[in-house]
């Protein structure tokens, strides 16, 4: 039988894709029914399944995870978007990504991200008319459309902390996420209770971002045409200073910032070779980006004296993968996780890591060897519940079906 375990996750909301997106809940977000509930992480997450009912048809409630399943259209094979119920074994596809995908995407849902306290998803778009943000509500399936103005693309790339303000990418063009160059946009700030958008002046060209714990700041990382300098803006005063990165890193996604406000987390950058025509050019190109180690490194956030840790090796996460934060000195990222047999590695886990002595715990398995399917996490939450019992590890839940801890 699956397990699940408790554990104090303090901060969310990043996206891996192709793969595996992953929103840890804080512990002080937005009080719902049972936002204050501890929510257990299973020690496996299902498979691949045809018969996971969708959102609209049965909401989940608050939500553990957010990912992708799969990728690539193959026969009677869709990549599907699954949310992971916080209390209950409960998986739901959430059929408004689904939807709201086009062919730019090749069967994969549109962009989407985790609300912090897990009661929210919002929804973007990348070829549209008038681009909006969808916000999904998972306790009743109500979705809001919030226009974005101007706006042919609008992607969510962060949540405050507190679920007030959504950052996202508005472009004045269609996004394409297999044009084999990243996506870049102009930041705006959706304030969720009143629907306002505004433009964060000077944001432009800007491939990923994170809010500061407080939400007073964001750091947004330029894409590699503007620069690839990172900056941090005052949300409330104006200013916005630049921060030294390591040589060949850029921003770790949502999560990057810890919990105490002191580190941001950088990731070696993104393949950026794939536009390169001339053969030459491209193996000039490879290895140059092939000497940047791939390790996730720390940089102090502020001025005030900060211990940065030593650098998390490729080999204890996968790509350098950062999930979230369980605690200042302690990040969750994505490694790959051998069979019980020794041999090369067909899974990917959930693994905590100690910053100061390099200690890990695997926390969660999330399949991707069945079939044509890999995950694609986009959030998980972070709170925690009593140790509790889940159904057959990797079995699929039909629409409607639950296994409720006891």
């Amino acid at each position: 039988m699956g397990t699940r375990r408790r554990l104090p996750l303090l901060v969310g909301g990043l996206a891996l894709l192709p793969a595996l997106v992953v929103a840890l809940l804080p512990g002080d977000g937005p009080a719902t029914a049972d936002s204050n509930a501890a929510a257990g992480i299973p020690d496996r997450m299902a498979g691949y399944s045809y018969l996971t009912g969708d959102v609209s048809d049965a909401p989940p409630g608050r939500a553990l995870a957010l990912f992708q399943h799969g990728w690539g259209v193959e026969f009677l094979d869709f990549p599907q978007a699954v949310v992971v119920g916080a209390d209950d074994d409960v998986y739901r596809r959430v059929d408004l990504a689904e939807d709201r995908a086009g062919p730019e995407t090749q069967g994969d849902p549109a962009p989407m991200l985790l609300s912090p306290d897990g009661t929210r998803i919002a929804v973007g778009d990348h070829d549209s008319d008038r681009a909006d943000l969808a916000l999904l509500d998972l306790e009743t399936g109500d979705v809001v459309r919030q226009p974005v103005p101007g706006a042919h693309s609008a992607l969510p790339v962060a949540w405050s902390l507190d679920g007030r303000l959504v950052a996202h990418l508005a472009g004045t063009a269609a996004t394409n996420p297999y044009s084999g160059t990243p996506i870049e946009g102009d930041v705006g700030l959706l304030d969720v209770s009143s629907g306002a958008v505004r433009t964060l002046t000077g944001a432009t060209q800007v491939s990923t971002a994170a809010f500061s714990p407080d939400g007073s700041e964001l750091a947004v990382q330029r894409s590699a045409t503007a620069g690839g300098t990172l900056e941090v803006f005052d949300l409330e005063g104006g200013g916005r200073r630049t921060l030294d990165l390591p040589a060949g890193h850029h921003l770790a996604g949502a999560d990057a910032w810890s919990p105490d406000g002191a580190l941001l987390a950088t990731s070696r950058m993104p393949f950026p070779c794939l536009d390169t025509v001339h053969e030459a050019q491209w193996t000039a190109c490879q290895g140059e980006w092939e000497s940047i180690p791939d390790v996730l490194t720390f940089v102090a956030a502020t001025d005030r004296p900060t211990e940065v840790p030593e650098s998390l090796d490729g080999a204890v996460a996968a790509s350098s993968r950062l999930l979230g934060w369980v605690s200042a000195r302690e990040v969750l990222v994505l490694s790959p996780h051998a069979d019980d047999k020794g041999g090369d590695p067909v899974d990917l886990a959930v693994t905590r890591v100690s910053l100061d002595d390099g200690a890990t715990e695997r926390l969660s398995v999330v399949p991707t060897g069945a079939a044509t399917t890999g995950p694609g996490v986009s959030s998980w939450r972070r709170r925690s519940c009593p140790t509790c019992r889940s159904g057959r590890p990797g079995s699929p839940i039909a629409a409607g079906g639950r296994r409720r801890c006891g």
